[in-house]
């Protein structure tokens, strides 16, 4: 057995089967794995002293009680097993893992039939986290695996890391179907199944340069020319745009029923685009509030139409706008904007 601490006594007192405290009072464990398997298992004598020396009172470990110390405890040990006898340095659980268990580390929890966790952390400190994980290895170049600094794990590599990674897009190196992690750009992705055996392929979840997750709406009336309750109203003439909001829900007369029918924070909205009382042939475009100008168009109309729809998903500004262009041909038309779904 290998002790590190100085000054250590040996306890060879044989306490009685029911009295556990004040055998286990006053640990500092040198070589932990062994020395605790060895108290657990058979009662026997272990090594205990305090943390270099130094005798300062209540500084061991005590298995049970409070730890009274005024400064940190400390477990200074060298493993009892090399890591190909076990899978972890130092292990707390109901059973013996087998040595191949997943994750090996440098302290390993692991739970059986009775003990359902196998590590828990809590805290009531608003800004903390019950468990910190972190690599602190170099970022991975070429094919190398990504450092990561929390994993979860199935016997199935199911893995979970939502920290942002220092790669922006797919990470290189080898992947296994079920992983979930968050790029360097913030974008969150997860790996399917592909064709090819033994690959996976990436799908992007959510994040700045996607639209989100769809939610669907009772249909809403955003705006509507014709109707004098809005701001702008009235025919669009050609070569003119007009900045609509589709934030709110209306009636027929324009009148707000719904304030923020599109939630604050969307991305992009599905639209149904309607051009009315049409003079002559045009077209109209679309596009999010804050677009200067467009080369599409999403309606484009001829002599004798009187009324022409369309639908698109659009992004839209921060202010939750789109933007529409009339055309550079002759015709005017009145404008309306029906809203079905956003995504956030």
């Amino acid at each position: 057995m290998s002790d590190k601490t100085a000054n250590t006594e040996q306890d060879t007192h044989q306490p009685a089967p029911n009295d556990r405290r004040d055998m286990l009072r006053k640990l500092a464990i040198g070589g932990a794995g062994a020395a605790a398997g060895a108290m657990l298992a058979s009662h026997g004598t272990v090594s205990a002293g305090d943390q270099g020396g130094t005798q300062i009172d209540g500084n061991a470990v005590e298995l049970g009680e409070t730890n009274t110390a005024t400064l940190p405890t400390v477990i200074d040990f060298t493993p009892a097993a090399t890591p190909s006898e076990g899978p972890s340095a130092f292990s707390a659980g109901g059973y013996v893992p087998p040595a191949d268990s997943p994750f090996p580390g440098g302290v390993g929890g692991y739970g059986d039939d009775t003990i359902p966790n196998g590590v828990h952390g809590s805290t009531t400190a608003a800004a903390g986290f019950g468990v910190v994980a972190a690599n602190l290895s170099p970022a991975a170049v070429g094919d190398d695996p990504v450092p990561t600094a929390q994993a979860v794990t199935s016997p199935n590599g199911a893995h979970l890391l939502l920290l942002a990674g220092s790669v922006a897009g797919p990470t290189p190196g080898k992947h296994v179907a079920g992983e979930v992690y968050v790029d360097s750009d913030g974008t969150l992705w997860f790996t399917v199944p592909a064709e090819t055996p033994d690959e996976v392929r990436f799908v992007k979840l959510a994040g700045t340069p996607t639209a989100g997750s769809y939610h669907a709406i009772a249909p809403q009336r955003a705006y509507d020319s014709r109707q004098p309750n809005y701001t702008e109203r009235g025919l669009m003439e050609p070569n003119s745009t007009r900045v609509i909001s589709v934030a709110d829900g209306h009636s027929a007369d324009g009148t707000v029923t719904i304030a923020d029918a599109i939630p604050a924070g969307a991305t992009a909205v599905l639209i149904n685009l309607t051009a009315a009382n049409m003079t002559s042939p045009n077209f109209l475009s679309v596009a999010a509030g804050d677009t200067d100008s467009t080369e599409t168009s999403l309606l484009n109309w001829g002599p004798g139409d009187i009324q022409i729809a369309n639908s698109i998903t659009i992004p839209v500004d921060a202010e939750r706008q789109i933007k529409v262009f009339c055309g550079n041909q002759t015709g005017s038309t009145d404008v309306i904007i029906d809203v079905f779904g956003f995504y956030l």
